[in-house]
């Protein structure tokens, strides 16, 4: 079912620089919001990214191949974290989109990932437990469906054409050290005999022998 929606004219110049300052149509914009606001604050261990003309967010990427560009935004995306594994295609002779699929070690939130990438509000769908975020210009001129296709020949057995690129990132926090615990009984029996050692020193400051019957 669609709704036909209206904006007050304030509202539409707040989307239209807002679209025009991330690039994006104002119907994806919207769109984009939406899906945002819905899943803002969830968190997932399994994330798919779709970033069409990666190029455009780096800075001098004319110097850059395709394999340097891939390996910049697994370091974005893989660096200080909880330790994740991502595999990345980027081919842009086949489409100008780079694609990852990441594996966190655990549950990392949508906010995390958003405050990784410029704070940039992407296009989000959830399926079977896998979020998948889509930093694309238009939603709707027909790309979305390729990007899909390639990012499921990318997770598939496929030949490998050389512009892929996988590997694991370890987590930023240590595992806490190995501690010496000990039982409340054993300290107290230990603390009760300082206390008596304590107490022995005492008499004997007093002049009292106290070892004489």
């Amino acid at each position: 079912m669609s709704v036909k929606m209206e904006f007050p004219d304030e509202y539409m110049e707040i989307l239209k620089s807002y679209a025009e300052q991330n690039e994006v149509t104002v119907e994806t914009a919207i769109a984009d919001t939406l899906e945002f606001l819905e899943l803002k604050n969830e968190t997932f261990d399994h994330y798919r990214i779709a970033v069409e003309d990666p190029e455009s967010y780096l800075n001098d990427a004319s110097e850059l191949n395709a394999k340097a560009i891939r390996q910049i935004y697994m370091d974005l995306f893989g660096e200080d974290t909880v330790g994740d594994m991502i595999h990345c295609y980027y081919n842009p002779d086949k489409l100008n989109v780079l694609l990852m699929d990441i594996v966190y070690d655990d549950s990392v939130t949508l906010w995390n990932i958003v405050e990784m990438f410029h704070n940039k509000i992407p296009g989000l769908e959830f399926s079977e437990n896998i979020l998948s975020l889509f930093y694309v210009h238009d939603r709707f001129d027909g790309k979305h469906d390729k990007i899909v296709e390639l990012m499921e020949w990318m997770l598939s057995d496929h030949e490998d054409d050389g512009f892929e690129t996988a590997g694991y990132y370890e987590s930023i926090y240590d595992e806490p050290d190995d501690e010496e615990f000990f039982d409340d009984d054993e300290y107290y029996e230990d603390f009760d005999s300082e206390e008596d050692y304590d107490d022995e020193d005492d008499v004997e400051d007093e002049g009292i022998n106290v070892n004489e019957e």
